[in-house]
């Protein structure tokens, strides 16, 4: 893997009910980055990240993710999977834990540190996030963009310095949406974080991807700056930004 690359991608290939689903995906995530996963649904962005996080086996020497084959990667091997953070659409809390019990979980789990150390860790994240007063709330006191900014002290709380995010404005309205931008934006200038994010929301992409991976029928059909994107002549990505951005590019 060359030097500052985190992810990278050669000849992906799944088929799900003798269905090509990815028909020989190549693609590298640079260190520092926002790289976003465009495509219609059904076009396999989804399924890229899924076996990016090991839920799906892949064959040697397809996918290395921080220099090592996943293929080689035991599942239980914390010191690898540590280095991960994922940020689900649907934010994944357990509606019985109160706020700060959620995002010590992963700590909880998976180190051995005391109580008071793993609070203040917790609340340091969701301060980070802006919610250092929702330590004590449950998920069901909290609005939708509460719940998504929880969900991503969460995903943050090992300190990974790469985070995937599916979805994550899904549901948000406009203002919820830009804050959220605005927090992914910050973790990755204070913590220098690398993020790989599958989004259909146009106005996101606009404010923080750096690069764009678009996928169409099974492959990665353009590879490029958001800049390249926007000037893109390709039928179906321009189709994409036009009607994301009401007709403007």
């Amino acid at each position: 893997m060359e030097e500052g690359r985190i992810i990278e991608v050669n000849n992906l290939r799944v088929s799900f009910d003798e269905r090509e689903v990815l028909k020989g995906v190549s693609f590298s995530v640079n260190q520092g980055e926002i790289t976003v996963i465009l495509g219609g649904s059904g076009s396999g962005k989804s399924t890229i990240l899924k076996h990016l996080l090991g839920l799906f086996p892949v064959k040697s020497d397809i996918v290395s993710v921080f220099g090592s084959d996943l293929a080689e990667v035991d599942e239980d091997d914390l010191r690898f999977y540590k280095k991960l953070g994922v940020f689900y659409q649907n934010g994944a809390l357990l509606n019985s834990l109160s706020v700060g019990e959620n995002v010590a979980l992963p700590l909880e789990q998976h180190t051995n540190l005391p109580a008071e150390i793993i609070e203040d860790m917790v609340r340091t994240k969701l301060n980070l996030v802006n919610l250092e007063d929702a330590f004590y709330l449950y998920p069901s006191q909290l609005s939708g963009g509460m719940l998504k900014r929880a969900a991503l002290a969460r995903a943050i709380i090992m300190d990974p310095p790469l985070l995937f995010c599916d979805e994550p404005g899904a549901g948000l309205d406009p203002v919820s949406l830009a804050g959220l931008d605005d927090l992914i934006l910050k973790l990755r200038q204070q913590l220098g974080m690398t993020v790989l994010m599958v989004t259909h929301e146009v106005s996101s992409i606009l404010r923080i991807a750096d690069k764009i991976l678009f996928v169409d029928n099974g492959i990665i059909a353009f590879d490029g700056s958001l800049e390249e994107a926007r000037k893109s002549e390709m039928k179906a990505l321009k189709d994409f930004f036009t009607v994301g951005t009401g007709g403007k590019r």
